[in-house]
This record gives C-alpha cells, sequence and structure tokens, in this order.
C-alpha cells in the first residue's frame, strides 16, 4: 500500500472507531453463498431510534439460485462479528429516475447479532443541503475499504452526475492514481466513499459497483440512503407491528389502578405477561375497580382489547366500562362497555392509535380475579 496513505488510514480508522456512536462505521460482509462486498453499520433515527441496520449492495447479499435476498454475516475491524436478519430490497416499483433504478441494487437488514439496539445511534451522513459544500470543499473524496481486520484506503473524484431533485443522489467517480486500480474490484461494492467536513470523516457515498472496465465507481450519496431507508423502515416497523399485535399482542404498562390487592403478592402488571391471576377488591367504598394502562410504542394501533380469565382464575363476568384519552390531564372519551371471558372468547373491538390511554372499570360488588389484559 502506497506509503501517502497510512496516516490517512490511521486518522480515519481511529476517528471513525472512536466516533462509532455519532458516525458509524463500515463492515466487512459475506454473504451465506460466499460473496464478499462491504456494507454501513448505522442506527436508526427515525421509528425505533438506535435500533441497528446495515445497508448494502443487494447484488452482494443475493442468491444466486433464487436471486432472494438472504441473511448475511458482518464483522468489523476489531475482529467482531455477527449475522443480520432478512435484508428488504431498496427498489422501487416503477423506477423513474436514475437513483430509483440504481435503488434496487440496495438493500437493508436488521442486525440479529453482533451489536445490541442502542448502540448504534450513528446516521446515515449529513442532511442533503449540506452536500454542495461537501462536494466544493472535497475536489478529492476517499474510498474507504475494510478488510477482514483493517481499513484500506486510496483517493477519488467526481466524474459525472445525474441531476435530479438531490443534485445528483448517484454519481460516477475515478481514481486519481492509476496505481490503485488494484483496488477497483468485485468485492469493493458497499465500499464508503468519505468526504471531510470541518476536520471530520463524513460518509459521502456507497459503492454500489465497479465499472466493468476496473476503472471507475458507481456510487449512491448517503442522503438518498437516507431516504430510502426512511420509507423502508416506516414499512418495516408497520408490518412488525401488526405481527406482534396478532401473536403476541401490543406493549403497554400499567400506569395506576384505584384497587385494593387482594393478596399481596402480584399486582395488575401481571396482566401484562399473562398466567398469572390479580386478585383485587374494590377501594373506599366503590362498586368498581378502575384500572389505567398507557401504549408503550406510540405509534401502535390497537384494533381490540380482551380482559381474560382462566378456570383457576375466575370470579365470574365481570362488565367493564372503556374510556381513552391522548395524555394526562385530557378529558377522557367514552369507548364502550364489554365483559370479562374466558380465555377462548372473542376480544372486544375498540380500534385506536396511539400515543394514548386506556381506562378500564370494572364492575365489582366484590373481589375481582383476572389473568390477563391482552391488546391486539
Amino acid at each position: 500500500m502506497p506509503f501517502r496513505f497510512l496516516p490517512l488510514i490511521l486518522s480515519l480508522g481511529l476517528t471513525l472507531t472512536f466516533m462509532a456512536p455519532a458516525r458509524g462505521e463500515t463492515v466487512f460482509v459475506r454473504s451465506r453463498g460466499g460473496e464478499i462486498g462491504r456494507g454501513w453499520l448505522f442506527g436508526s433515527a427515525g421509528v425505533n431510534p438506535g435500533d441497528c441496520w446495515i445497508v448494502v449492495p443487494a447484488h452482494v447479499v443475493q442468491s444466486p439460485e433464487t436471486k432472494t435476498l438472504e441473511p448475511f454475516f458482518f464483522s468489523d475491524t476489531n475482529g467482531k462479528s455477527g449475522e443480520s436478519g432478512d435484508p428488504i430490497s431498496a427498489g422501487i416499483e416503477n423506477p423513474a429516475t436514475s437513483a430509483e433504478r440504481d435503488a434496487s441494487d440496495l438493500a437493508f437488514a436488521r442486525v440479529d447479532s453482533g451489536r445490541r439496539d442502542g448502540q448504534c445511534m450513528s446516521r446515515l451522513g449529513v442532511p442533503t443541503f449540506v452536500y454542495g459544500n461537501l462536494v466544493t470543499a472535497n475536489p478529492r473524496l476517499t474510498v474507504l475499504s475494510t478488510l477482514t481486520t483493517s481499513y484500506g484506503a486510496f483517493e477519488a473524484v467526481i466524474k459525472s452526475g445525474a441531476v435530479d431533485q438531490f443534485g445528483g443522489a448517484v454519481l460516477d467517480f475515478g481514481i486519481t492514481n492509476e496505481e490503485d486500480s488494484s483496488y477497483l474490484k468485485k468485492m469493493l461494492s458497499g465500499a464508503t466513499i468519505i468526504a471531510e467536513r470541518a476536520g471530520q470523516p463524513i460518509p459521502f457515498a456507497m459503492v454500489i459497483r465497479v465499472t466493468e472496465d476496473q476503472h471507475g465507481m458507481r456510487g449512491l450519496r448517503f442522503d438518498y440512503i437516507r431516504e430510502r431507508f426512511t420509507a423502508i423502515e416506516a414499512a418495516d416497523a408497520a408490518r412488525h407491528r401488526g405481527t406482534r399485535a396478532s401473536t403476541e399482542g401490543v406493549p403497554y404498562r400499567v400506569l395506576d389502578y384505584k384497587a385494593i390487592d387482594v393478596t399481596g403478592s402480584e399486582g395488575p402488571s401481571v396482566l401484562t405477561r399473562g398466567g398469572g391471576c390479580w386478585r383485587a377488591a374494590p377501594s373506599g367504598g366503590r362498586k368498581d375497580v378502575e384500572l389505567s394502562i398507557e401504549l408503550s410504542d406510540k405509534l401502535d394501533r390497537v384494533e381490540s382489547l380482551a380482559l381474560l380469565q382462566t378456570e383457576a382464575c375466575n370470579s365470574g363476568t365481570h362488565s367493564f366500562w372503556i374510556e381513552r384519552r391522548n395524555n394526562d390531564g385530557a378529558d377522557w372519551d367514552y369507548l364502550g362497555r364489554c365483559e370479562s371471558r374466558l380465555t377462548d372468547s372473542p376480544a372486544c373491538r375498540i380500534a385506536i392509535t396511539g400515543p394514548g390511554q386506556i381506562r378500564l372499570r370494572i364492575e365489582a360488588k366484590g373481589p375481582l380475579a383476572v389473568s390477563a389484559l391482552i391488546l391486539r
């Protein structure tokens, strides 16, 4: 490797390592079929901040037989390895622009192992309005390519770009030194092209592919990649919520309740887990037990609610009234009346969207015994 890049590699490597929570990092990617490439490990700034994702060229993780995107392995320059979930294509139906056509060779995947959610606080580059200054201030950019345990770097320049709303989301790059053509190989796909801003490295573009003559690269700017991720994450979060609601139930937390715990061993939080039994009695001469809960995920949609009992946790059928409000201090809106039921009975339809709070006023002339409160 040419001596002129040693200080640059050390600087970039150290900066990206110590600033990983703020900037993200390039990782070495290996598909299940043995294809080699690069990816960018980052944290979401949108629906679920800090969740760990990797963006990678789709052709690197595509099955050669079925053409479907498959989970892949990754490792960083410290040798720490991990595995992704199922990749999601960033492709757009009926693409009309060069950027939309090249987005079909882009995929995003959640990190299943190797990083915990909350550890990835990076971002996908800088806002679009900053890119004009980056191009002017960086006539020469740096291509950062991870090896299995080290960094490699070489200089590149912008040769051409498409005219679009981003001012050129798709860019063609060339090398400045002929001797660096040895870097331009198939497995360079996914490498990060770095610009500098205020003395700090900024992810500028991702290499999608190397040209057939191996003298240039096609890249997508990271602000466009961020735009695609925003759409992908929103759709994936909606799908995940729907799946979770139909299987595990919509998560919530108990805010407060007006009742006396009969046994003293289990409070109403046991209702969130199921399998237990909350035994309570009205307090202060009341004829009902009041329970207030709050949706844990503010974007969740709740179609139905069920207050369940089992043969072992049963005090007879109880009528209850359901109310909701958006936040503390707001007025409660009446949603309807329902009844407690055994676990195999249908739920009560309420059809609400978070954020919000739900209050149940459960009729109870004597002790109450219920096993679960399920939102779906």
